[in-house]
């Protein structure tokens, strides 16, 4: 039987549809093919625009942060930079050691403070694989800053407010609340929690979620971003276990907490998601969850 359930931080409903699994299963993804030499791998910093932060700092560029050289964000008062999260070529965030994956972690915490101190609104995500809009296959991440408030952000703000005026308590607070409760939960950290959210929009959607209040990722802590920095690799190791290889990894900044979601990616959006704005959704967040922990 197909369920619809209704995410509250957006508005918008979802139909959990398992009968339709068969249909809708994880397809094997990738990385488009490189057109010409990688301008990210060591000795083709030439390639790149200028480097603005590196880690280690005195050297190597194991994490380096350039400008894109063909950014997004070109309206006046935009910045657009790129993240390289390792210098090898065909890694994944699954593949980094602690320290590595911590020092990427604080530096793009770091990029995104300093782009905040100018711009309203700052934007996070990085795009794995063809299906989740990668044209690039060295390991990389964005940052996007811009001078107006986005629609879907918006939304959800509005509904943050409404859910705070009325209930007393932050949304996001109610749902670490609920979802603690839950067999949804993967790893619950002291700083961290990550889970399956109730009302996913892709199967097998993550979510990690820091247990204090934290508006912005330019205020993220040190113990916050330790776990993030392990929980992230973790989830992305699993979700391989389970044939998923591409995906987004978004930041939201809505209300009194920052969180990020790792969003798979099997499959483009059909006729009834782009008539509805709803999403469907094949595999319900309990059986992704218990999938994702046995894997």
């Amino acid at each position: 039987m197909s369920e619809r359930r209704f995410d509250p931080f957006t508005g918008r409903s979802i139909v959990l549809a398992p009968g339709r699994r068969g249909l809708g299963a994880a397809k094997p993804g990738g990385l488009p093919e490189p057109a010409g030499r990688c301008p990210f791998c060591p000795g083709h910093e030439a390639d790149t625009e200028e480097t603005l932060a590196r880690w280690p700092e005195d050297g190597g560029g194991r994490v380096r942060v350039v400008r894109n050289k063909y950014p997004l964000a070109s309206l006046p008062g935009g910045d657009h930079e790129i993240g390289i999260d390792d210098a090898a070529h065909g890694t994944d965030l699954d593949d980094l050691s602690p320290d590595h994956a911590l020092a990427l972690w604080r530096l793009y915490r770091d990029r995104v403070a300093a782009l905040s101190a100018r711009h309203p609104e700052v934007l996070f995500f990085r795009n794995r694989g063809r299906r989740a809009g990668s044209s690039q296959p060295h390991p990389h991440s964005q940052i996007v800053a811009i001078d107006w408030e986005p629609a879907d952000l918006a939304t959800r703000r509005a509904l943050a407010r409404a859910h705070e005026r009325e209930r007393g308590a932050p949304l996001h607070a109610t749902e670490l609340e609920r979802e603690r409760a839950s067999e949804r939960v993967l790893w619950d950290d002291e700083a961290l929690l990550t889970h399956c959210p109730f009302a996913p929009t892709r199967p097998y959607e993550v979510r990690f979620v820091p247990t204090a209040p934290r508006g912005r990722f330019a205020d993220a802590t040190d113990a916050e971003l330790r776990a993030l920095s392990r929980r992230v690799g973790d989830a992305i190791r699993r979700l391989k276990a389970v044939g998923v290889r591409d995906y987004n990894l978004v930041l939201r900044q809505v209300d009194a907490w920052w969180h990020l979601e790792l969003l798979p990616r099997t499959g483009g959006d059909a006729g009834f998601e782009l008539s509805t704005g709803d999403m469907i959704v094949v595999v319900p967040p309990e059986d992704a969850a218990r999938a994702l922990r046995q894997s």
